[in-house]
């Protein structure tokens, strides 16, 4: 059968099931209706370093569908080769064994991708071996049975983890420790590691959120030996790894708090930016102090702009101050040339706050108002006296050039 003609006949085909909804595992056939002894459907298929990403997808007659994408170990299928990532075959039957039954694949292959028609036929043994253990749930459904299957849940894996501690279990639960990835060389890898005792929800949600035995042993590598698994999360969660913690180290921060930890990376202090910070001239004591620069915007351009302009000696709360206040070394070069060079930084920020511009130097100077001192210009630009006011005043005949003879005849109302 070719592919094409396999998925124009899938489209014909009527399940004999009861299904409602987007999850077949919570709709039994009722009672009175004939029980379906399969699920067929389509699927795709990647070969990835020796694992299948395989999606499957099934429908009904009454217009519900289900799908399921997962990565399983190419060996564990029967009929794909393990390390054939370029695998082509125009014509293929595989399958896959599971304990609560077979999908069997039928299709093709062209460079490692494919597509084709499965169909799942549940092993009979399952429903009575899975009673024995105490799970009374309606095994009967083919769709329960089907979602175990793909999920791989069967005797042997709520074995193990009852040999781990883990009994008792609802299906539920054992259904999702399987899904998150929780195996039970995961469990033994933690317990190894000194985790013991953890709850399953704890280390279903420890594997989600990243951590593994690696990361652990890395981090007690790092110097943080006796982290809680939701410390782990925390950290793994913010981006911590040895190598940001070996960074800081060379530049100069070891054994820090692990909140400090997370509030660097969260912040962006790295290694980089305190080596830059440093060859500027700007040494802080504490990670806060590089946290701070970074936060208010102290980049290494920022600094070495306002240095070659000769703002060499700042300490570091006056680059914060003028980058706050909006103060730019394109600024104090705009404004030096107006005639208004080596000013303090208190000027520099006076003159931007008061919305004293270069542009509003020269217009001013245009119009004959010049020499002026910083108290005068900024004096004037919050009286609102523009170029525009004093040619009005002088087509009115007046002849004042004075900061407080313009700034009275403003206030005397002549602009009206």
């Amino acid at each position: 059968m070719s592919l094409s003609l396999g998925v124009r006949l899938l489209s014909a085909v009527t399940l004999v099931v009861g299904l409602t909804g987007d999850d077949p595992g919570q709709n039994p056939t009722s009672a009175g209706t004939v029980q379906a002894s399969e699920v067929s459907g389509t699927w795709t298929a990647e070969i990835r370093s020796a694992r299948v990403f395989l999606q499957l997808r099934t429908s009904s007659s009454d217009g519900g569908d289900w799908s399921n994408g997962q990565m399983i170990p190419a060996d564990e299928f029967g009929g794909i080769p393990v390390n054939e990532e370029r695998f082509t075959a125009s014509s293929l039957k595989f399958e896959l064994r599971r304990e609560a039954g077979t999908l069997a694949f039928e299709g093709a292959f062209r460079d490692g991708r494919g597509a084709g028609l499965f169909t799942f036929r549940s092993r009979p043994e399952y429903v009575g071996e899975m009673k024995a253990l105490g799970y009374a749930d309606d095994l009967s459904s083919i769709w329960l049975r089907y979602r175990l299957a793909i999920h791989d849940v069967g005797p042997k894996y709520i074995r193990a983890l009852a040999a781990e501690g883990y009994s008792k279990l609802s299906l539920d639960e054992v259904q999702r420790a399987k899904t998150h990835g929780v195996n039970i060389e995961y469990i033994r890898d933690l317990k190894a590691l000194g985790y013991r005792n953890i709850a399953l929800d704890g280390l279903v949600r420890a594997h989600d959120h990243g951590i593994s035995a690696d990361y652990v042993k890395a981090m007690r590598g790092a110097g943080y030996s006796n982290l809680t698994l939701d410390e782990l999360v925390h950290t793994h969660d913010h981006g911590i790894t040895p190598e940001y913690i070996d960074e800081l180290a060379k530049g100069g921060f070891k054994d820090l708090a692990l909140q400090d930890l997370v509030r660097a990376h969260d912040h962006g202090v790295n290694a980089q930016f305190i080596q830059e910070t440093k060859n500027n001239g700007i040494s802080m004591p504490t990670i806060d102090g590089y946290i701070r620069l970074h936060d208010h915007g102290i980049r290494s351009s920022f600094v070495a702009d306002l240095r070659a302009l000769g703002y060499d000696k700042l300490p570091a709360d006056d680059y914060v101050r003028l980058h706050d206040h909006g103060v730019t070394p394109t600024f104090i070069r705009e404004v030096a040339a107006q005639g208004f060079k080596n000013l303090p930084i208190d000027d520099l920020v006076r003159l931007h706050d008061h919305g004293v511009s270069a542009d509003y130097i020269a217009d001013m100077k245009d119009v004959g108002i010049k020499d002026l001192t910083i108290d005068q210009i900024v004096r004037l630009r919050d009286h609102g006296i523009t170029p525009g006011f004093v040619n009005h005043v002088r087509a009115r005949g007046f002849k004042e050039d004075s900061t407080e003879g313009l700034i009275r005849l403003k206030n005397g109302g002549l602009w009206k």
